[in-house]
């Protein structure tokens, strides 16, 4: 038997953090189809079960159009049982909205809630103030059965009233738990939780920022009569992806470019990219940032984020008998720190060539 394990859908995100109006409005119907996919990928395979371990939208603000189109997916896939968990983005609008629910959606509760599925028992709580703190002497599990446990939340070591999405995981050693199917952290991450079982978060489906990067998708479940097997599963239209890049010793602007460009023939264009500099460079170094943006525009989008530090001391500029050199070395005997020592002789030096600040 097949179940998939995925969280953290975040569906109708806004997307316009770094994204054009047009194409933020391009990755939110993405990401939408994505989910439909997996849907399907699951009709196709045999799969009995979606766990949804919390967050299928991103805020309660869900559009119609959405609504409906995600009702519609699961209506229309009655042979897949879709256990639903409400995550700390989702409070509960979904499903208190609906006027009649799909029969194959079902939906775990503030109070623990068990559903079979095959010869497999699937219990789930949804965290709140209330009962963050009682659910693990409430969680009383047989030891030959084969049990999933869902839960939407952070690893924590401890539990508290004002963190109730807490999950604390020696409470939850030795209760005869298989898997333990989470969500709310974007990685996938798989670990042994004792010695029978394991914990997994399966990260979201689609990374939506440059926090996100990396392969996405979910979790498939292979489970014979007294085991578990857990798989991780790319499954993302697009891969956010971060190079970072050394400039430290590079005294030519082009030279950099041309590594930069190199390095990224291994990206995918369909993929967004993010390329941050790194390093030091010396002042006679001239940067041509947005020529970088333009040559990388095969992209789906491209961002370039320096965070390199301008390397400049007073021997640096000691022959210099220019207004230049005058305003650099006034600047270095400032009380001012590294940082804003760099900034205000970037923006001295581009004032005196006349460029925009």
């Amino acid at each position: 038997m097949k179940i998939i394990h995925c969280s953290d859908l975040h569906l109708d995100s806004k997307m316009e953090t770094n994204l054009s109006s047009i194409k933020a409005k391009e990755r939110k119907q993405e990401i939408l189809n994505t989910f439909e996919r997996m849907v399907s990928y699951a009709a196709d395979n045999d799969v009995e079960a979606i766990i949804i371990a919390g967050d299928l939208f991103d805020s309660s603000r869900i559009t119609n159009s959405t609504k409906v189109r995600v009702l519609n997916t699961i209506g229309k896939n009655k042979k897949i049982k879709f256990l639903y968990l409400c995550g700390n983005h989702d409070e509960n609008n979904f499903i208190s909205l609906l006027e009649e629910r799909p029969s194959n959606l079902l939906v775990f509760d503030k109070r623990w809630t068990t559903f079979e599925v095959g010869n497999v028992k699937i219990s789930g709580i949804t965290l709140d103030e209330n009962n963050c703190n009682a659910i693990y002497d409430s969680l009383n599990l047989k030891p030959d059965e084969i049990n999933i446990v869902v839960l939407h939340g952070q690893i924590s070591s401890y539990n508290s009233k004002d963190k109730a999405e807490n999950i604390n995981l020696t409470k939850l050693k030795n209760k005869n738990i298989d898997y333990l199917a989470l969500g709310h952290i974007h990685e996938f991450l798989k670990e042994n939780l004792d010695k029978r079982g394991v914990y997994c978060y399966s990260g979201c489906l689609e990374g939506r920022g440059f926090d996100e990067c990396g392969e996405k998708g979910f979790v498939l479940l292979d489970i014979d009569e007294k085991s578990i097997k857990a798989e991780f599963v790319p499954f993302a239209k697009r891969q956010l992806v971060e190079l970072a890049f050394d400039i430290t010793g590079f005294d030519n602007w082009f030279d950099i470019e041309d590594a930069i460009i190199e390095q990224s023939k291994k990206i995918s264009k369909d993929n967004l990219l993010k390329v941050t500099l790194k390093g030091k460079y010396e002042i006679k170094l001239d940067k041509h940032i947005e020529m970088l943006e333009q040559k990388l525009e095969k992209f789906y989008f491209v961002k370039v984020k320096d965070e390199s530090i301008l390397s400049v001391k007073p021997k640096d500029v000691e022959k210099d008998i220019s207004l230049r050199g005058e305003f650099i070395r006034k600047v270095l005997e400032s009380n001012l720190t590294d940082l804003e020592k760099e900034r205000t002789i970037l923006v001295g030096l581009k004032s005196l060539l006349g460029e925009d600040l």
